[in-house]
């Protein structure tokens, strides 16, 4: 099962699905909010939308999922697994964060407040790609195709969306973080890319050293984007971690570290 980011529908992974689909069925959603979904007034938090995903599992009597989360779907995949572990087999998470800091959620009161100034411009689109991605210095790969793709995107969305992508804005600057308790006895793969500005290295490991199974990882020459810059990569990574592949051998990683182990004393 797959969760999207924050202005993903269930169709957002579809040119990727290919090594999937050869190993396994594979489900994606759009929750409410997201897709052609209800819309989500902001106060419902991701407390509510890990319930409705919850309830989604048991309607389809599935059993234990393998479940992949990037970004905005990071808090609900997270909390799901805390409340209800025995629905979920192993987990992913992409761009994941403990806490928003200060630098990120003013790169996301700039987005509301390009929404808010009234009409739809390439100002939207040019403050989105400020907020998630890599400062063009950096050496991530289709970075200039990423760019143009997502200024572009997200300057073209309607005034009909506008409420949509404020609720989002909104919900994601309304939590406090991910949920204290970690996660037990799922075994989990936090990643983002190598030059993520936006859910750093260093926070992704953070998440991963709550959970006693977690494992942390990087993609090389990518930033909050590895699904668009490193597609191809991106996509066998999941298919192997879900099929207990090894991941040493995956020369676009980084060295696979187990933080929680790590952190206990000898």
């Amino acid at each position: 099962m797959l969760l999207g980011g924050s202005f993903q529908d269930m169709y957002a992974f579809r040119r990727l699905e290919k090594p999937w689909t050869e190993v396994a069925t594979v489900i994606t959603v759009d929750l409410p909010g997201s897709g052609k979904a209800d819309d989500l007034p902001a106060e419902y938090g991701f407390d509510f939308l890990a319930e409705v995903l919850g309830d989604l599992l048991e309607q389809l009597e599935l059993g234990p999922v393998n479940l992949f989360a990037a970004s905005y779907g990071v808090p609900i995949a997270y909390r799901l697994v805390q409340q209800r572990p025995e629905r979920v087999k192993r987990l992913m998470l992409a761009g994941a964060s403990m806490e928003y800091p200060a630098e990120c959620r003013t790169a996301l009161r700039a987005m509301v407040d390009s929404l808010a100034s009234g009409g739809i411009s390439s100002a939207y689109g040019q403050v989105t790609v400020e907020a998630l991605m890599a400062h063009p210095d950096r050496p991530v790969r289709k970075r200039a195709v990423t760019a143009r793709l997502l200024a572009c995107t997200m300057s073209a969305i309607t005034e009909a969306d506008v409420p949509r992508h404020a609720a989002i804005l909104e919900r994601v600057l309304a939590t406090p973080g991910l949920p204290p308790g970690g996660i037990p006895d799922v075994p989990t793969l936090c990643f983002t890319g190598e030059f993520d500005e936006f859910s750093t290295p260093d926070r992704v490991r953070e998440v991963a050293a709550t959970i006693q199974q977690g494992q942390f990882s990087l993609i090389r020459e990518a930033d909050h984007l590895p699904n668009l810059e490193r597609g191809k990569e991106f996509s066998r990574l999941i298919a192997d971690y879900f099929t207990d592949q090894p991941l040493d051998t995956l020369d676009f990683l980084t060295e696979v570290e187990r933080p929680a182990l790590e952190r206990v004393p000898a």
